[in-house]
This record gives C-alpha cells, structure tokens and sequence, in this order.
C-alpha cells in the first residue's frame, strides 16, 4: 500500500511560488495605466478645443449674443495654469464664451496644466509666462498670440506641460500650419 500526499518539501515549494507572486502583485502599481489614460484623455481634451477653435474661426461660425446672432472678428483660446478656455470677440470686447474649463479640471486636483511656453523659430523654447497666453484667430485665418511676453511676434508656437497625477508629456501648438504635437 502506498500513503497519496504531498511532503513538505513540495507543500514548501508551492508556497514559495505563491509568496513570489504575491510580492510581484503587491509592487505592481494598478494605478499607473489609469493615471496615463487620463492624462491622454485631458491632452485630447486640449487638443480638441484647439481645432474646434480654429474650424469655427475659419468657417466664420456666428454665435448668439442676446437674441441676435453676431459673427465674432476674433477667437481667442486662452490658457492659463487655472482656466482653458474659447472666448469670442468683436473687436476687443468679449461677446461670448464657449468650452471653459477651471481647475480643478474635470473635479479632479490632480489634473495640472503649467510651463506655458513661446516657441522660437529655432525650436529653442522662450520664457514661461507667469500669465495667461492668448492663441487669437482671426476671420482671415491668421494665428498669432497675446499676453506679457514682448516677443510674442516672433514666436511660431507655444507649447505647456500636461500632467496628470505627476504623469506629464508635453503639447506644443505651431501656429504657421495650426497643427498640435504631443512629446
């Protein structure tokens, strides 16, 4: 007759197998993905109201002011460490507002829009504003920018950091082909 078991060294051997991954799973951070996903989803977020500024811009897309529609001169997409946001103008009054968002963005502290930057012609980056930055689109589709920074004329983009929980890329935004490069 033969005794069916398991000896201690293989009861032993199964346990070390599953405290090895048990030390494996606890150091994995589940939370990591999540973290990259938002912060994209944000990127594409800012992404999204750059090119839905500059198509309304171009199409010349009235806006309802009171109970009459008025076709905007300007559009102004205005970034800012607390606020994104579209403003319409008419010369150089505000007539209306559309897609602001505040920090916290999306109820969320952790989303984190900074270093707002000028973009020089030979890619060297310009001084970080400490105030908000203006991308002004006109009806004949010209790009160009407002804020402190003397030389905002010959700047041919802006770039910010985009972080979410301390995950961040950078979005750059030329504005000689109003096209948005993700690094």
């Amino acid at each position: 007759m033969s005794k069916k078991g398991f000896t201690l060294i293989e009861i032993l051997v199964v346990i070390a197998i599953i405290a090895m991954l048990a030390i494996t799973g606890l150091s994995f951070d589940f939370n990591k993905k999540t973290d990259i996903e938002k912060r994209d989803r944000f990127i594409s977020k800012i992404e999204s109201i750059l090119h839905s500024a500059i198509l309304s811009a171009s199409n010349g897309r009235g806006i309802k002011v009171s109970t009459k529609i008025i076709n905007p001169s300007s559009t102004h997409i205005q970034f800012s460490t607390g606020s994104i946001g579209i403003y319409y103008y008419s010369g150089s009054s505000i007539i209306g507002s559309w897609e602001v968002m505040n920090t916290p963005f999306y109820w969320d502290s952790y989303f984190v829009l900074k270093d707002i930057y000028g973009k020089m012609k030979d890619s060297s980056t310009g001084s970080i504003y400490p105030l908000p930055l203006d991308i002004v689109i006109d009806t004949n589709n010209d790009i160009s920018f407002t804020g402190s920074d003397s030389n905002l004329s010959s700047y041919i983009g802006i770039g910010m950091t985009v972080k979410y929980h301390g995950v961040g890329r950078i979005l750059e935004f030329d504005r000689r082909f109003g096209k948005v490069t993700i690094q």
